[in-house]
């Protein structure tokens, strides 16, 4: 028994001793900081949670693509075809991370085409980057070169990859394709070389498009949802304004861009066109020096008016650039009955349309020159006049002319035909707003995409500006580069090194 007594004390001794008390303490310690970590992990799993610090929100999602992944009401597969370590393809698989997290019904999948060759070939790949929207029976390739964009404000590339996924998604997922037809045969803009910005806009969001030559068709396509006429350098021959007037009379939309020309007279044809729409075009040039991009007073930023069109416009604060516009006007002596007028964009009451078309130094003349403010785009709306489809020649979209009377076609044109259907055209006094250096300005590409929408009346369109990572620049003096050399490489390591030696010695004394 005394031998016991005398055995236990040294682990009575070591048990209640400092080493073993401090011991205990730091092993409790350390598995409850073990715990902690694992029920925040736990709790992150269950209910993730982001919190993106980037000046541009490089990571996070606009909220129209918010609101249409939220709509989801089918499956969609993305299958993106991208080589192990490329850099666009990490990023395409962030920004599609993102979408999988806020809706289930989209599924993504990644395959390396050098190494699964057979399922690149299946889905016809012919370039690394392509990616394929499928949804149904429906699908859509979003190709590398659209994942970027060049240009507008920045100085450095867009990365585009919302715009293009987003925008594939609804091509996938809308019911019927809008055909939109862009003129051609008068020097108008080349929809591939001039307007291949616009046109990538309007495929992306479900449209079709495509040339017309009225001189030789003879006619509008049944199935064209709108008609086009970009910059028309050469007048429409009546034949052609015939052609047009008869599409619009039974119920088509029209959207004529017209830039200033260099002589005085021209397009006569389609002024008298559109007279009939209650709106006249001025042979000048506006100038606006109150309101301008930067120093070319010739490049207006007029003022947005309010209309179903330019309401995203207000309401996310955007102008609209329009290098080198001609003034329109409203003019209801020769106007069709029924028919509404809206402006949509006016320039300031310091502007003018400059009426001498060959001058190289400008001034407001007010004996020739037309006085600000002007009028650069009008939205116009007409009730058509009771018309048959028999009388309108058949071209109702079916062969046999078998559409309704008497409604507007929703989903396009040149379906219906009758009392009360609804035409509508929008006038613009530009047509380099959609060039392809200008279209990205701004609020342009939303102008543009809002009037297409309106004119077909699909009002929904999405517009989602490409993100650059922003870079900020500090300049310093010499005391202050001083300053933060001394504070960071010899004051934060002085601190630490006198609170270690601090805790050694306390440490030490117990």
């Amino acid at each position: 028994m005394r031998l016991a007594i005398l055995r236990a004390c040294p682990i009575r001794k070591f048990a209640l001793g400092r080493r073993m008390r401090y011991g205990s303490n730091a092993l409790l310690l350390t598995l409850a900081v073990i715990a902690i970590v694992l029920m925040v992990n736990v709790i992150v799993a269950r209910h993730p949670a982001k919190l993106d610090l980037t000046q541009e929100k490089m990571y996070t999602l606009s909220e129209e693509t918010r609101q249409i992944l939220r709509k989801l009401d089918r499956d969609v597969k993305i299958t993106a075809f991208f080589p192990e370590g490329d850099a666009v393809g990490e990023m395409v698989r962030d920004l599609l991370n993102e979408y999988t997290r806020l809706s289930s019904k989209v599924s993504v999948s990644f395959v390396d085409p050098d190494k699964n060759p057979s399922l690149a070939k299946q889905y016809e790949i012919t370039a690394y980057g392509t990616s394929v929207v499928e949804a149904g029976s429906r699908s859509r390739k979003v190709m590398q070169y659209d994942l970027v964009e060049y240009g507008g404000e920045s100085q450095t590339p867009g990365f585009a990859g919302e715009q293009a996924f987003t925008r594939a998604i609804i091509g996938v997922l809308e019911g019927e394709e809008r055909s939109v037809y862009f003129l051609v045969g008068h020097e108008e803009r080349d929809l591939v070389q001039d307007y291949w910005q616009a046109r990538s806009f309007l495929e992306g969001e479900g449209y079709t498009t495509k040339t017309l030559n009225l001189a030789s068709e003879g006619k509008v396509p049944g199935d064209a949802a709108l008609v086009v006429i970009a910059g028309p350098q050469k007048d429409l021959a009546p034949k052609e304004i015939e052609a047009v007037r008869d599409y619009v009379d039974r119920g088509g939309s029209v959207m004529v861009l017209a830039e200033p020309l260099r002589q005085k007279g021209q397009l006569q044809n389609i002024k008298a066109l559109i007279a009939k729409w209650g709106v006249g075009l001025n042979d000048d040039v506006v100038i606006d020096p109150a309101s301008h991009y930067f120093l070319d007073a010739g490049s207006p930023i007029p003022e947005v008016q309010y209309h179903d069109i330019t309401m995203k416009l207000i309401t996310e604060k955007l102008g609209c650039v329009l290098p080198r516009s001609r003034s329109l006007f409203e003019s209801r002596e020769s106007a069709d009955p029924g028919v509404t007028v809206s402006a949509l964009l006016k320039t300031s009451g310091q502007s003018w349309g400059e009426t001498d078309l060959e001058a190289k130094q400008v001034s407001f003349d007010p004996k020739s020159d037309n006085k600000g403010p002007l009028v650069l785009a009008f939205a116009v709306e007409r009730v058509s006049e009771k018309k048959t489809v028999a009388e309108s020649g058949g071209d109702d979209g079916t062969k046999d002319g078998s559409a309704d009377e008497g409604t507007r076609s929703e989903d396009g044109v040149g379906k219906a035909a009758g009392d009360g259907a609804k035409a509508r055209m929008l006038i613009v006094g530009n047509a380099s707003f959609l060039d392809n250096d200008v279209v990205t300005f701004q609020g342009n590409i939303d102008l543009f995409m809002n009037s297409v929408g309106w004119l077909v009346g699909k009002e929904e369109s999405i517009t989602i500006r490409a993100k650059s990572p922003s870079y900020s620049q500090i300049y310093l003096t010499g005391q202050q580069a001083s300053l933060v050399f001394y504070s960071t490489v010899v004051g934060i390591p002085l601190v630490f090194l006198l609170v270690g030696g601090g805790i050694w010695l306390r440490r030490r004394n117990l």
